[in-house]
């Protein structure tokens, strides 16, 4: 969608991109948030997840202020005059969880990993805003014993606006017993860190669930005595006065 302004004494052609277009009174129609900031004369922000929206017939945006003052929304009652500051954000309007799967090494999916295997939990996050720190978590957990493993980015994220990104944990072969095991993941937000704030917390309850399985005996390696890299040795011991004798590599046949 495209806007265009004129002022002054020569034609000024400003071309603005905007997401969408909003009547006074009326939600974001992106997402339905309602919390809208002034960013220029006709034109507002939305708070949750950033859309940018023109004002419908170019009603001039009063500053902090939504719905706008003589709207139908304005009449009566404290609420529908509530500024942005008083609408507090929670950490599902900055990020969602869009998936959780286990994958191989080379990123085919994955229902049972085997403990012989390396294979990787894919988390992919959905950012709908800025935030100065998010802090994602995965949380592995055996039903009958709680919460087995906690794993986390070893730097923060610092997401500048609405995009989405796939994390990655990868798991070592042999580091997982074959047995049941379920995901959580835990997002912690801090959305200015130049203010004092709490964090916010966005966890999801048993995202994923898969099991760790054994390895099929058909794939143990049965290694032959004949050119074997694997050497025995042996001690034989008979009666007192025999000298115990040494194999390698052999066993005695039997008589």
């Amino acid at each position: 969608m495209e806007a265009r302004e004129s002022q002054g004494k020569y034609e000024y052609l400003w071309i603005q991109f905007v997401d969408g277009e909003v009547k006074p009174g009326d939600a974001c129609p992106r997402c339905g948030g309602r919390a809208l900031e002034k960013a220029q004369k006709h034109f507002l922000r939305c708070l949750r997840c950033g859309a940018t929206l023109k004002a419908a017939d170019d009603w001039e945006v009063a500053v902090g202020e939504f719905p706008v003052p003589g709207s139908s929304h304005s009449k009566g009652g404290a609420a529908a005059s509530a500024t942005i500051e008083d609408e507090r954000l929670e950490a599902e309007d900055y990020v969602e969880v869009l998936g959780v799967r286990t994958v191989t090494a080379d990123g085919q999916e994955l229902e049972e990993p085997t403990v012989a295997e390396t294979f990787v939990l894919e988390v992919t996050l959905r950012f709908l805003r800025a935030a100065d720190v998010v802090l994602p978590r995965v949380r592995l957990s055996v039903p009958s014993a709680g919460p087995v493993i906690r794993v986390q980015p070893p730097q923060p994220l610092h997401p500048s606006g609405p995009q989405t990104l796939c994390a990655r944990v990868w798991f070592p072969r042999d580091l997982l017993m074959p047995r049941e095991y379920t995901v959580e993941v835990i997002i912690l937000i801090l959305p200015d860190r130049t203010s004092p704030s709490d964090y916010l917390r966005l966890a999801t309850n048993q995202a994923l669930a898969f099991r760790v399985c054994k390895v099929p005996s058909r794939s143990i390696a049965e290694v032959g005595s004949f050119g074997s890299p694997f050497h025995w040795d042996v001690d034989l011991s008979g009666d007192e006065d025999v000298e115990p004798s040494r194999l390698d590599g052999r066993l005695p046949a039997e008589t």
